[in-house]
């Protein structure tokens, strides 16, 4: 409702340059109570628009509703009443921080959990690795071995090839051993449908996808070429992960067992929200009865137990772009005006900075001077 007001005059087609907005509230009324409660929405809903909200589920926060005695309350000017409504604030963003809390040891107890068994992988695959690479290195100038005969490297294109052209059609993905590269067996994985990869086999297994414009001798060459001399890059990047992987693990063994620190303040934070909700909903002979601290000195309690406590701002993802939504109508209007005038003050300075016209340019034309010379022909005068 707020915004559809304001619609009336941050718009389109406003010509006026500036335009003021005025707000009435009556002091100790219900108003105070509304603009909190529209503050609150105002910002739950812009976190959810902008993606500043780290939580992935957020309540209904319409569910505030106030009993007679608490309108009666705000009514009679009871300032309490807008503590509890920043009590219900800062318990909003405690528990969301405790919910973060709590989804960081979900993620550290299976992280903790599973990164041992990567690591033990990525060592395995890396000690496979560098065998291999060492294989191939050693027998770099050895003949290539084609079934069961080794073969000079100008020959093997030939016997490969009618190697290649005897294979079967295939229903299923078939493995096809073919020879030794390097030191290394290698073969054909055919598949249905698919063109066929080239696998160069040690310690590890390593495969190379060939294209379906090249499946000759040729490539399947080239392809195990590529593999014999691919173990270093492959090595470096099983490497740098698990540096990572063993990085992560020391992180969140860290983090493992750690204790929400806001804990205590969330406790008697909630705890005399309670109170102070319990006495502005108790009528007058009620609190008359009761003993207990009264609605005012609840919320000094909650207002000195605020500021013995501060902590962190909600976790927000980094923001990459900035909306232009998100800016006054009237704001975006004048941003365009003057980005115009500057375009004009722009091309005003290039037409003024254009140099002055020379006797060259003030020339006549070739053209010109050819129909010149005519008409004076025609008028019986010789042209200069």
């Amino acid at each position: 409702e707020v915004e559809q007001r304001d619609g009336r005059i941050l718009r389109q087609g406003n010509e006026n340059e500036e335009v003021a907005i005025y707000r009435y509230v009556t002091e100790g009324s219900f108003d105070a109570y509304m603009w909190q409660a529209l503050e609150t929405k105002a910002r739950f809903i812009g976190q959810v628009i902008t993606g500043d909200n780290a939580a992935r589920r957020a309540e209904d926060i319409g569910g505030q509703e106030l009993s007679y005695a608490e309108v009666k309350a705000i009514a009679s000017g009871n300032p309490a009443v807008l503590t509890l409504a920043e009590a219900d604030a800062e318990l909003q963003r405690l528990t969301l921080l405790k919910k973060n809390h709590l989804d960081e040891q979900y993620v550290a107890r299976r992280s903790v959990r599973d990164l041992p068994g990567r690591i033990f992988g990525m060592n395995e695959r890396l000690a496979s690795l560098t065998a291999d690479e060492a294989t191939a290195t050693e027998h770099a100038h050895d003949a290539i071995t084609i079934g069961r005969q080794a073969w000079p490297r100008e020959d093997a294109p030939a016997i490969l090839g009618g190697k290649l052209d005897a294979l079967p059609g295939v229903r299923d993905t078939t493995r096809v051993p073919l020879g030794t590269y390097r030191g290394l067996r290698f073969g054909l994985v055919l598949h249905p449908q698919f063109p066929a990869d080239v696998y160069l086999e040690g310690s590890i297994t390593r495969q190379s996808g060939l294209s379906r414009e090249h499946q000759g001798p040729r490539a399947v060459l080239n392809a195990l070429e590529r593999l014999a001399t691919g173990y270093a890059s492959e090595s470096a990047r099983v490497r740098q992960d698990l540096s990572i992987a063993e990085s992560q693990l020391r992180d969140y063994q860290a983090r493992l067992g750690k204790p929400f620190t806001h804990e205590t303040y969330l406790a008697e934070l909630t705890s005399l929200r309670d109170q102070l909700k319990a006495g502005l909903s108790s009528t007058a002979h009620e609190s008359a009865e009761e003993k207990g601290p009264s609605a005012s000195d609840v919320a000094e309690k909650i207002k000195a137990l605020k500021a013995a406590n501060s902590i962190e701002a909600t976790p927000q993802r980094t923001r990459q772009k900035h909306s232009t939504a998100e800016e006054p109508i009237t704001a975006r209007i004048r941003r365009r005006q003057e980005a115009s005038s500057e375009v004009a003050d722009q091309s005003v300075e290039i037409e003024q900075a254009e140099p002055a016209p020379t006797p060259e340019m003030l020339a006549p034309s070739f053209q010109e001077r050819i129909l010149r010379e005519r008409k004076l022909k025609d008028e019986g005068q010789s042209p200069s």
